[in-house]
């Protein structure tokens, strides 16, 4: 067990390993913030509300200083603060929670508290490179609130369609079909204004119709790439596969060779490839063909919609990169 106090140092070196002379670690709940300063400046629990982070954090910072601000993330509660801080010209990264505690596991820290998590959070910003968030414009924070607001929908319906099943009473189930109904009409409202602010975002953002170009892909799927992967075309498709989670991971020790397979990642993302390599088997001959050479081999279904997730948003991730629409011809065998 690490015995050493939780309270960093003060700098010896003019810049940490990132390449930030400032890191502020901050543990994310609904109403608070906890802070862990690497300069001893900023610490203890701050509202999570528009007054307490400008007052009590943006408020406060040298302006001169390089700093980096690091979050985990969550639904939305890091959202606010994320963005207030872009717009004091300050950079964010929104990292991994899981990512977080394993790098406190690996320092012995097997407790968990907001405290503990803000530290480990600071130490990680000092010692491990990570992505920055890129600013959001007026247009994404509403493009990214009609995807949450979905997703919450889509959540919500599954929990009225369990009850459902598992009610008898008929003045009971007569309530719950009327919230399902309630729930689907203003998913296909939220759902129509997602091509709306789609049709909008094409006249400025060429990815849009890059990515709808291939098979497979509509307007959902585009939506939360472009929301929730800002990363697409910037990364390797080692790195993005990582990054979203359709990456089996190696299980290897001395003479054992484990089976592979794939963990972390963003859910949100993973799902939406889900259906979009579902989509895409069905009216993309190099898919389906993919994927059926993969069944022949023995690989169970599971296996074989993974690995034409990842072969998809390989494609997507170049097409990015690219900036250019899909051609069958160029990415058919890209894996």
């Amino acid at each position: 067990m690490n015995n050493e106090p939780i309270a960093n140092s003060k700098i010896e070196t003019p810049q940490f390993r990132t390449g930030y002379q400032r890191v502020i670690g901050v543990d994310v709940a609904k109403n608070k913030l906890d802070l862990c300063d690497s300069q001893n400046k900023l610490t203890g629990q701050i509202d999570n509300d528009i007054q307490g982070i400008q007052t009590k954090l943006l408020d406060r910072m040298d302006s001169d200083a390089s700093t980096l601000i690091l979050c985990e993330s969550t639904a939305s509660y890091h959202l606010l603060m994320t963005d207030m801080a872009q717009d004091s010209s300050i950079d964010v990264a929104i990292i991994n929670p899981r990512q977080v505690r394993d790098f406190a596991k690996g320092h012995g820290w097997l407790e968990k508290t907001d405290t503990i998590d803000a530290a480990m959070i600071c130490r990680f910003g000092q010692d491990v490179p990570v992505h920055l968030a890129p600013q959001r414009t007026d247009q994404q924070k509403n493009h990214t609130a009609m995807v949450h607001r979905r997703e919450s929908l889509l959540k919500m319906r599954g929990q009225e369609n369990s009850r459902l099943e598992h009610t008898s009473d008929r003045e009971a189930r007569k309530f719950l079909k009327q919230m399902i109904r309630n729930i689907e009409n203003q998913l296909e409202r939220v759902e129509k204004r997602l091509k709306v602010i789609l049709k909008e975002l094409a006249t400025v953002d060429p990815n849009v119709a890059i990515l709808q170009s291939h098979p497979g892909v509509a307007a959902v799927t585009t939506s939360v790439l472009l929301t929730q992967l800002p990363e697409l075309g910037t990364l390797d498709r080692k790195a993005i596969a990582k990054l979203v989670g359709v990456s089996p991971m190696a299980n290897q020790s001395g003479t054992k060779d484990g089976k592979r397979a794939i963990r972390g990642g963003r859910q949100s993302v993973r799902n939406a490839m889900y259906m979009a390599a579902f989509s895409a088997r069905q009216h993309d001959e190099r898919t389906k063909a993919f994927y059926d050479r993969l069944r022949k081999q023995g690989k169970p279904y599971k296996v074989a919609m993974v690995a034409c997730m990842r072969k998809l948003l390989s494609t997507l991730n170049q097409m990015v990169r690219n900036q250019e629409t899909f051609d069958a011809s160029k990415y058919a065998s890209m894996v």
